[in-house]
């Protein structure tokens, strides 16, 4: 069974390899810089492919318009989540906790930037306590889970978290879209994996609502303005809408 399964994979790899030499043979579309440095840096980081690249820019627009004071980022894996905070940050003089169950604390040196080493769900028990006592007022603007991509840890990231988030409040949702393969906005093709539709599902299950992640949708659900990206494994976009009673 390892045997087959390695065959497998090593397949997949061929064909993504051959499929996307096909595609680079076509001419890039060139980089038209703009006035902003930081949202310059980000677009030449977004033209690294990467399971995130193609989501990197709305990250940073959608998070700089809100002007948040409190980031919180779960799971920071490569860091290009982190990088895109960073720049948000300096614009906005946020502050960013990131926290992750591996040690990535080597991922930025941003000196408004909190690493925590732990366990979400337990960061999140104490997450009140900690933030009175490092003088930090305990409500988040903006909340990016990128973490198992399992629906049961979703569910509790999802349980634990949402009630510590502001009233303007921004949740971003990578993974939304996960199967063995992947397409990016430029066509290109990478590999996956089959996470049973858990981040989406836990969504589903929380809005009490069925969502075709598949193609790219937009919706109102009590209070929440849902924005939803198919491509690169799926970006989802929660936003707290400030409706009369």
């Amino acid at each position: 069974m390892k045997d087959l399964a390695k065959l497998k994979n090593s397949a997949r790899k061929r064909l993504r390899t051959i499929y996307n030499f096909i595609l680079d043979l076509k001419p890039r579309k060139p980089f038209i810089p703009s006035y902003c440095q930081e949202l310059n840096e980000i677009r030449q980081k977004a033209l690294q492919r990467s399971p995130t690249n193609d989501h990197l820019v709305t990250l940073f627009i959608e998070s700089v318009i809100m002007q948040p004071k409190l980031i919180v980022e779960l799971g920071v894996a490569r860091g290009g989540s982190t990088f895109v905070f960073k720049r948000v940050a300096q614009l906005t003089r946020a502050k960013i906790i990131s926290v992750d169950i591996k040690d990535c604390s080597d991922a930025s040196s941003f000196k408004d930037w909190i690493f925590i080493h732990m366990d979400d769900i337990e960061f999140a028990k104490d997450f009140k306590d900690w933030c009175i006592n490092n003088n930090i007022v305990p409500k988040i603007d903006i909340l990016f889970i990128d973490t198992s991509h399992y629906y049961n840890h979703t569910v509790q990231e999802i349980a634990h978290y949402f009630p510590l988030l502001s009233d303007k409040a921004k949740v971003f949702l990578h993974d939304t879209n996960l199967g063995n393969f992947f397409f990016r906005k430029d066509g290109s093709l990478d590999l996956g994996w089959d996470n049973d539709r858990g981040v989406i599902r836990a969504l589903e299950d929380y809005f009490h609502k069925t969502f075709n992640e598949k193609k790219p949708f937009t919706d109102i659900i009590d209070g929440w303005l849902i924005k939803h990206d198919p491509y690169c494994c799926g970006f989802t976009i929660l936003e707290k809408l400030a409706l009369p009673s």
